[in-house]
């Protein structure tokens, strides 16, 4: 074999390693995480997540900074894009109730490469989440305290710091609060449930009462006031830039996805919660803004103490001590979350090997990954600590957004793809719900028969055509949406030019929906599938390319710099320590003289929790069919049969 054919050969197999994918196990119920959470608890514990330092810190600092009283359109504007993203979260986390969320869906439909990315970027959006909650907490205890502790630290240290990223004091309290949370939390799921719901319920009756003092307080001529440029003083572009910000309130709902692998009956516990919790943030935000903005006007809002200062203006002084109540109770619940969501993230993806392997071992009595949640627990303790935690909020926006987009993206790939395991596997969870007969998903990913004449050009395996055409589009969107920012002036003035790029540009876009829209989709029975597909994930990708691009350029800096501490971290270890690389010590893939490997579902280390069981009466392991060990099984399925 010659020099050029044995580098093509190594390049193939190497790109075959980036791409690989997994696929289901028939028991995707089995874990070792302990399945105890229902409807409620799940609703709750996503409604902690979301409602939390945005309403007492985000809402005051966008309105006064960005957006005006238009902060409530910001809102719902960013709102409508979570709940789009929240449609295909719910699908896939009932197509696929196990933890790590966007992780698992992504590493299901477009392989290692991109799931590690969307991973990666989750653990970053919980560990400065985390972080950037316990700051402001710490910063709501200390103006009910009267600001002793701040003054004691800064006797202690010597004053301020005024070093670039690094906190102008350092927060031992915010250390000492993620600290004490994360001992809580190591008791157990229950215990992080019960202490969740408590705070939660207290949040939630603070902001109802600040919005009925507010609403009696409220004044129209806040937002028509013609000196202050009345409601969208800063027009529609600080409503976009607003709306990217306002993002960062509802990543809590990620939360819901997390939790897939406790969750009771996840096909119906997940769709639930994941629409009440987004009515009940959604609904709150917007109030909390509106009774803001109408009680003062946006120029006099401080950014710190926005709520509790607009009441205090109105003799309201008993407000200020409710609303730092409400506060340390929604930051709790946050903390709550992001902790909550981060461990599951970070053990699922340990366990695929992709990182360190002790992150994945869970505790045989509280069945938590305690070492997952240490870990990365202490990191975020330790920014907390000494970061300017301000500087790197807007690279969690970033990071969800494109968690979010590529969801979105998975949900299409998957409902134009045929079921690509054995026969025998069914990805319908019917040991747990109704039980379904297993339609004929044959034609899934195939042209429809009226057609079938585009198949002499383009005669790929079902369901390839359909994923270019996806990635084709989420490219001519962004190139919509950067070219309309960019050149905002000349499409406004008519140049005939910038008219005939963008027209380019939207017929492409266009194009590659209507390819997708000629395929037959997937029938696989599910208890909940997002209605008007491809529609609705399409228009999620626009919203959130239309929030991406509107976000710094500092703030694609800093997501590049994560990005590459990642992706070097992946390719010195993920690669050949994933599960499904023949040369790793835990390959599931096939080698001669070993069993069958276990799919994505069949975990190793111990049995399943059920209480109700004892160890003998679990069902035997299903054998599963040989693999090739040279590629990976999604490679080797999909260029099957692929020339023309």
């Amino acid at each position: 074999m010659s020099a050029a054919k044995r580098t093509a050969s190594s390049i193939q197999a190497f790109g075959s390693r980036l791409t690989r994918k997994k696929f289901i196990d028939t028991d995707v119920m089995e874990t070792n995480l302990r399945r105890c959470l229902n409807t409620a608890d799940i609703t709750m514990l996503a409604i902690g997540h979301m409602v939390g330092s945005g309403v007492y810190v985000l809402t005051a600092t966008v309105a006064k900074n960005i957006a005006g009283p238009a902060v409530v359109v910001a809102f719902l504007f960013s709102g409508f894009a979570s709940f789009l993203a929240a449609l295909c979260y719910a699908e896939l986390g009932v197509r696929y109730p196990r933890s790590g969320s966007a992780y698992s869906y992504t590493y299901l439909a477009l392989g290692e490469l991109w799931a590690f990315l969307v991973g990666w970027n989750i653990s970053l959006e919980h560990v400065i989440g985390a972080a950037a909650v316990s700051r402001a907490c710490s910063a709501y205890i200390d103006s009910l305290a009267g600001g002793i502790i701040k003054n004691a630290t800064e006797a202690m240290t010597g004053g301020t710091f005024h070093v670039p990223f690094v906190a102008e004091r350092l927060d031992f309290l915010a250390f000492g609060i993620l600290i004490l949370f994360t001992i809580c939390l190591s008791f157990g799921v229950r215990m992080t449930s019960h202490l969740n719901n408590v705070f939660s319920v207290a949040n939630i009756i603070v902001i109802v009462t600040i919005v009925c003092v507010g609403a009696y307080f409220a004044d129209t001529k806040n937002w028509t006031n013609p000196e202050t440029k009345g409601f969208m003083p800063f027009g529609w572009s600080g409503v976009l830039a607003a709306s990217a910000s306002c993002f960062y309130a509802y990543v809590g709902f990620d939360s819901i996805a997390s939790s897939g692998e406790e969750a009771k009956d996840p096909q119906k516990s997940i769709p639930r919660a994941t629409m009440i919790s987004m009515g009940i943030a959604t609904t709150t935000y917007v109030a909390v803004a509106t009774v803001l903005t109408l009680m003062v006007n946006y120029r006099d809002i401080h950014d710190d103490s926005g709520l509790p200062d607009a009441l205090d203006a109105h003799g309201a002084h008993w407000a200020k001590i409710v609303v730092i109540v409400g506060a340390v109770s929604g930051m709790a619940t946050g903390i709550i979350g992001s902790l909550f969501a981060l461990t599951r993230v970070i053990y699922v993806m340990a366990d695929d090997g992709l990182l360190f392997a002790f992150c994945s071992n869970v505790n045989t009595r509280t069945k938590i990954p305690l070492g997952a949640m240490y870990i990365f627990a202490s990191l975020s303790a330790l920014m907390s600590l000494t970061l300017d935690i301000n500087t790197l909020v807007e690279v969690m926006s970033i990071g969800t957004l494109f968690a979010y987009l590529v969801v979105s993206a998975s949900v299409i790939i998957l409902r134009y793809k045929p079921d690509l395991g054995p026969k025998s596997d069914s990805q319908e969870l019917s040991s747990i719900g109704d039980s379904v007969e297993k339609l004929d998903d044959s034609r899934a990913g195939q042209l429809r028969d009226r057609f079938q004449m585009l198949s002499i050009y383009i005669n790929w395996g079902p369901g390839r055509l359909v994923t270019m055409c996806v990635l084709f589009f989420i490219i001519f969107v962004f190139l919509i949406c950067g070219f309309v920012m960019g050149c905002s002036s000349s499409i406004g003035e008519g140049s005939w030019w910038a008219i005939i790029i963008l027209l380019v540009l939207l017929l492409g876009a266009i194009a590659c929906f209507v390819l997708i829209v000629l395929h037959h989709q997937s029938n696989t029975p599910l208890r909940y599938k997002v209605p008007l597909v491809p529609l609705i994930p399409a228009l999620s990708i626009v919203v959130n390319a239309v929030l991406i691009v509107n976000l710094k350029a500092a703030t694609w800096l800093r997501l590049l710099i994560w990005v590459a501490v990642g992706l070097s971290m992946y390719l010195t270890y993920g690669v050949g320590h994933s599960k499904l690389d023949v040369s790793s010590p835990k390959s599931t893939l096939l080698k001669p003289g070993s069993p069958p490997p276990p799919t994505w579902g069949s975990l190793e280390r111990e049995p399943s929790f059920d209480g109700s069981k004892k160890p003998s009466e679990h069902p035997p392991e299903k054998t599963k069919p040989p693999v090739v060990a040279s590629l990976s099984q999604e490679f080797l399925v999909d260029n099957v049969d692929s020339s023309p």
